[in-house]
This record gives structure tokens, sequence and C-alpha cells, in this order.
């Protein structure tokens, strides 16, 4: 909750402002302000934010504080202003002094930001010095946090300080009056990073203006180019040319896997999806992240870009150079994806990228403006009305997410999949950028890294280190080890109340509220795989209400790789014979008496309550999906052959599912079983009903059911709340079916808008039980 500002006639106030202010022209602001408003006094930077001294008639502070948050730059954020009352000091004149670094940092660091409206008109103006120059920025907007080394953000702390400003610069640097006042990466033509292309062999082809034209020729004529952008290389390629999207895809072993599409402008990208007024706004943020939107039939976007799904990830540029692309006619739409072997870090450095990406790229687009952090494109979607991340970087990372209480410096470091960690202290969460997936040492080192980098940055030294309680995860692993060497406590948060408490701590939850956990894959307390939860949940613990009927994952991980498995599994516990089972997952004599055996026996068919794993089974019958490329593909394009079926309760009759209840006083949870599901499913199947109505009618069972659910946790415990997380909340169809008919019994409903539902969010989750354990026991 921001501090109200206490206003007194005082003729000199000094003011306290915390919050994103620096790098985003607060103080050439507040001097214009000031000189407006004929005040007297001084604004400065330091570690805690920016401190400011005003000076002159009572009137005048007055309309200097009220307008100090209205007119407020915007890339800024005024987390708080604290006023007190100074003794006049008889000062005249208005003056901006230099950064001190003192103390504790608790500022903000600036998210980076897309190129401005002035700075664009000035990138093709011929009149102008810094005419196609890609490395134009000013006050409002250009790289921030990717060139950052630490607070104080200043010049000299970033990687900009081996750039000396010529006196042109230096003077638009120096004057308050102008946009480019205390712009860090200020710089043109004459002193600024250079722009070249070169190829595999390092050899320098084009510089400056001919390196983008030689570059905007060989995407043209379909050739892969690494971009080195922002936060990271991108790899390019036309993304109308079927074969050279192909042919990219080959060479970077992504094969199913969508693929973002950077177009020119907002009406270009309305010629490939179709968008409403919410995504338009996301869009054309100054965070620009991409945004998943259903695809245009007409779009003329290669098929191999998105295969088998109806959405398109589509955003627009947000840097010069990329603009400067997206000038020549030839290009309308391009695949810009993360320059890297699949699940590997993005790639950063010039050299670094040549190494890791010859053999992908036929040529290599570079500057010599260092990336300090990589950071990958942020990713989001409307997700029942409401804006939903599904990766937070670029253009986010690392602005704060408030905290509901009071927390001591902590550390969480998340899970496995779609890692990102978060540092703690006071109301202030930082989340670390999307880190990707933690299966290998690279992803580690790149974790380590970011790790150490935001740390010192913001100078928190963890007292705690929290962790998911599943014992094999890389993360809990390192958790340990690095707590141990520091002799630091530690607490093991079980998965699916980390997404529950994490969305209560968005809507400043904190009494008990009935979660909805529906994911994959999360460790349970018992030891099994759980993903279809309903706990009764605090910030500080849960209670188990009712989950999904247990049911064998035959060869364990392989089943989520290869979704027939899970299908075996579902239909044998759902009464089929082993016979019918084989049948409708098309398995082999071979694959089935290796199923049955490990069923049978007990062994490598671990039990789960994973609602992911429903969906995975329900798409390998309707939809033959036998393997999968990449995680929650099989969800994802059942939800995507339901699209066009009407999304409202009662609209399309779901299948039967039983929700049979526990003994609470007992600790037994209630059950919610699809075993009449599969009967009715499998019946519509054989009866020949399309595969749309089956999967929609699949979505509406898994809704009721689950409302059925919170329904007898209410009649146990009196609770009216009911929060939504876990990466199934990514599901528009079941968002909206579960939010509409959870209202419609009369429960106020929370979903998340500012972090992840997914497992990107879950270290924010392990923040807010941590601080509540421990809060608990002081």
């Amino acid at each position: 909750m921001k501090e109200p500002i206490q206003l007194k006639a005082v003729q000199r106030a000094v003011l306290r402002v915390r919050g994103v202010v620096q790098g985003v022209g607060f103080r050439p602001f507040v001097y214009r302000l000031a000189q407006e408003e004929a005040l007297a006094g001084f604004i400065g930077n330091d570690t805690d934010g920016v401190i400011i001294e005003i000076e002159g008639e009572p009137k005048r502070v007055e309309s200097f504080l009220l307008r100090l948050r209205a007119e407020a730059p915007p890339l800024s954020r005024i987390d708080s202003v604290a006023v007190h009352a100074a003794a006049p000091a008889g000062e005249s004149g208005f003056r901006i002094v230099a950064s001190e670094v003192l103390g504790c940092v608790s500022t903000g660091i600036p998210a980076d930001a897309a190129t401005c409206a002035d700075c664009l008109r000035e990138l093709f103006d011929p009149g102008d010095r810094r005419y196609l120059y890609p490395f134009l920025n000013c006050t409002n907007c250009g790289p921030r946090f990717t060139i950052t080394r630490r607070i104080p953000y200043d010049r000299p702390q970033t990687s900009m300080a081996q750039f000396t400003m010529c006196p042109a610069c230096q003077s638009e640097y120096d004057d308050p009056a102008d946009r480019r006042f205390h712009a860090q990466p200020n710089a043109c033509p004459a002193c600024g990073p250079r722009v070249w292309l070169c190829g595999a062999d390092a050899m320098e082809i084009a510089a400056q203006d001919a390196a983008v034209r030689a570059c905007i020729d060989r995407l043209a004529c379909g050739e892969i180019v690494a971009v080195k952008g922002i936060g990271g290389f991108h790899l390019s390629v036309d993304a109308s040319n079927e074969a050279a999207v192909m042919r990219l895809r080959q060479r970077k072993h992504r094969y199913g896997k969508p693929l973002a599409v950077m177009v020119r402008d907002l009406d270009a990208a309305r010629t490939v999806c179709t968008l409403t007024d919410a995504e338009v706004a996301l869009l054309t943020t100054s965070a620009r992240p991409i945004i998943l939107a259903p695809r245009r039939p007409d779009s003329g976007i290669a098929e191999s870009v998105a295969p088998g799904i109806p959405w398109l990830g589509v955003f627009l540029p947000y840097a010069p150079l990329q603009h400067l692309i997206f000038a020549d006619p030839r290009i309308h739409a391009l695949v810009m994806t993360s320059a890297n072997l699949s699940e590997e870090p993005i790639a950063i450095e010039n050299e670094e990228a040549r190494l890791r990406l010859t053999g992908i790229a036929d040529a290599f687009l570079m500057h010599d403006r260092e990336i300090l952090q990589r950071c990958d494109d942020s990713v989001m979607a409307v997700v029942d009305g409401v804006p939903q991340f599904i990766r937070r970087a670029r253009g986010f990372v690392p602005l704060s997410v408030t905290l509901p209480f009071d927390a001591p410096s902590l550390l969480a470091v998340g899970g496995h999949l779609k890692s990102v960690f978060t540092l703690a202290r006071g109301r202030q969460a930082y989340q670390s950028q999307h880190l990707g997936d933690l299966e290998n040492v690279t992803g580690l080192d790149f974790f380590r890294e970011s790790l150490d980098h935001l740390m010192r940055t913001l100078e928190i030294d963890p007292q705690c280190v929290a962790h998911d309680l599943h014992p094999g995860y890389l993360s809990t692993q390192w958790a340990k080890e690095w707590a141990q060497q520091r002799c630091l406590p530690l607490i093991a948060v079980q998965h699916h109340h980390a997404h529950v408490a994490a969305c209560m701590a968005e809507h400043k939850t904190t009494g008990e509220v009935i979660g909805l956990a529906l994911d994959g894959t999360g460790y349970g307390t018992d030891g099994r795989i759980w993903g279809g939860e309903v706990l009764i949940s605090r910030l500080d613990g849960f209670d188990r209400f009712a989950h999904l009927e247990y049911v064998p994952m035959p060869g364990g991980e392989a089943a989520i790789r290869a979704p027939w498995r899970m299908a075996f599994g579902h239909l044998v516990s759902a009464g089929f014979s082993v016979d019918e089972a084989k049948l409708l997952v098309g398995a082999s004599d071979q694959e089935e008496r290796v199923l049955v055996r490990m069923i049978d026996r007990q062994v490598n068919a671990p039990l789960t309550s994973s609602l992911g794993r429903l969906f995975d089974a329900v798409a390998a019958v309707v939809l033959d999906r036998r393997e999968v490329d990449y995680e929650a593909q099989a969800a994802i394009e059942l939800e995507g052959i339901a699209i066009g079926e009407p999304c409202e309760v009662g609209a399309i009759g779901g299948y039967s599912m039983e929700v049979t209840p526990g003994d609470w006083q007992r600790h037994e949870p209630a059950k919610i079983s699809a075993r009449r599901l599969w009967g009715e499913l499998v019946l519509d199947l054989r009866s020949g009903a399309s595969k749309s109505t089956i999967a929609a009618r699949f979505h509406s069972a898994i809704a009721a059911a689950f409302i059925a659910a919170a329904v007898l946790a209410r009649q146990v415990t009196g609770l009216r709340q009911v929060a939504l997380s876990g990466g199934c909340m990514h599901n528009r169809r079941l968002a909206r079916l579960l939010r509409i008919g959870l209202e419609a019994e009369d429960f106020q409903v929370f979903q998340h808008t500012k972090v992840c539902p997914g497992d990107a969010g879950l270290s924010y989750g392990q923040i807010i039980v941590a601080s509540a354990a421990l809060r608990v026991r002081e």
C-alpha cells in the first residue's frame, strides 16, 4: 500500500522517495517541477532511492507534493514518499547533486524499456545526428537492467562506462532540461557502440548501416541470422518462409515448441493475430512482451512456426536495431527466438554466440555494447480477461513484487522447470529473470551467475533459504549445499502450498482460503506426485482437503514424455481391460507387456494425482498424441482443439466425475474420480463425436468436479474465498470455467496477475511461506 503524503504548511520539506526512481528520468522531472513551482533546493540519488529538499512558499510546496505522484515519469514507480519539515536554509535555485553510495540498497533497478516515440522519430529523421543509429535512447527508453552492474544506476556502474561521451552527448547528459539528461546509455555514432555483420569465421562482412542492410538481404533470402539484442542474441528468420523455419528447427533441435514472431508494428500484428483491447494494451507497453493471441487463418505465417495450436506468440520491435531491420518493406514478420540450443541459456557475448551458434546461424549481427545480464523476452497472455505472466523477464525484471508483510532477507530457489529464484527483504520481493530448466550444469551456472549479480546489486545477504520439498530437484540439492556452506537455516516448502500462497499474497490475503492447485508435477508430503489438489491453505501451512484419485505413471518421468503411457495407466485404473487400453492408446504387444508388468509389480510406476497428467492422457486418446516435444504440449493442443466451442458454464455438458467425501476430522481427504469420465469419453469417441466436442466436454467436467470439491470444502470449513494456481491455470478455457462456476456458487475468486501461476511463480510462494513460518517461530 502506498504511504499517504502528509501535507504541512512548511517552507522547507525533506522528501525520501523509494521505488523505481533511478534511470527513469525522475531527477530531471523533479528539477523541472521545482522550476515551475519556483522552489529552491536539490535532488540526488543514493542507494535508498531519491532524496529531495524543497524550499519556497507553502502553497508552492503543497502543489509540488501533489504533482510529484500525479505527473511522475512513465517508467517510474513510486512505492513510498516520506515527508518531514525542516528549517528554511535561505537557499536560492534548484540543483541536481551527485549520487551517493550510502548504507543498504533499497531502491529498485529499472527494467529495460522499448524505444520511445521521440527516439523513434529521431531514428528515421535524415536531419537528426542520430539518423539510423542503432543505439539511440533517452531517459524514457533503452537498456537498463541488462547493462547494470550495481546501484546507484549511473553510467560508471553500467557497460556504457567504456564509451566516453562526445561533447554533444555530454552537453545533453548535463542539461536538466534535455530529454537525455543523465540518460546513462546516451551515445551517438561519434562516440557510442557500433554494429557489424560477420560470418561463422568471425570475419567482418560489413559495418554500421551497411551491416544492417546486409543482414536484411540475408533474412530476405531465407538465411538464419543471429542478431544481438538487449538481453541476448535472437535467432532470426523469415517467419513466412516454411523451408527456412524448418531449417531453423532442425539446426536448433526444437522440433515442436512454438516460436515467437516479431512484426513491424501494431497494424502488422493485427494481420497475423486477432487481438482484443487487453492484448493490444499489453503488446504496446514499454516492456513489449510476447503476447499469445489467436492466429488469423490468413496470417501468412509458416505453419511450422506454431504447429498444432491456434495461437501465435507475437511481439513488436523494442530496440532501435530491430526497428531498422523492419524498416525494409521486404521484412514483414520474423521468427525471433532465443539464440541457444534447446533448453540452454541464451547467448549474450559475441565470441560465446559465435562458438555456440555456429552450425545454426548463417551470419551474426553483432555489436560492442556488453550485455551484463542474460534476459529472455517476457511472455504474457490474457486469460479470462486478465493479464497473466507465462514468462516474466525483459521489461519486468528486476522490478519488485510487493509482499503482504515485512520479510527478513530471504532466498527462495524455486523448482525444477521454468526456474526463477526470488530474493526478499522488507516489503519487496525481487524475482530473477527466466532461467530455463535446471537440468544440467549449464543451467545451474546461469542460476548462480544471476543470483550473484542480483545479491550484489541489491546488497541482499540471505539469512534463510527456502526450497521445494522434492529431494531430487537440482535446485533443492544446490540450496542444501549453499546453505550448509553459510550455516543458514533451510525451509522446505511443499510445491502446491507455494503455488496457493503466491496467489494469496498477490491479493494480500493472510487468513485461510480454499486453494485449487492444479498442475503437472509436485512432490507431496506422502512421497507421491501431486497435481490435482484442493488445499485449505494458510500462509504458514495447509491441509489437504481433496485430490484427484491416484493412478499409476508407468515408466515414471517417461510417462510425461510419452502421454500414451499415462493414458494406459488411467484407462486400466478406470476399469478398462488391458486389451481395450492397448487398443485405445495404440500400444504394441511388447509395450503392453512392459506397462502391465510395471503396474502389477508397482515398479517404476509411481502414483500421481496430477491434473496435468490427466490432460496428457486424454490428449493421447483423443488426439493420438503419443509423444511430446515440449512441456504441456499435449494439454495445450487439447485446449486448442476446443477453441471454437462455447466456453460458458452449462453450454457444453461435461462428462461425469465423482467427488467422494473424506473424513476431515481424521485428515482423510476427499477423492475426485475420473473413472466415469473415461467411460463416457470413450463412448463419445466410438460414436463419432468431434474431437473439439470431446475436448470441450472434458474441460467442463474438470471445472465442475473441482467446483464441487470447493463447495464441499466450504460446507466443512465455512471458507468462501478460492485461490486458483498451478500451471493448469494457463489454460484459458479451464480458468474461465472455474472462475464463472465458482462465482455462481458465491465464492470470491483470486487469480494471478503479478506472478506466474506456474512454476515460474513458485519461488515467490516459497518466500511467502518461509517468511510466514519464521514469523510464527518468533
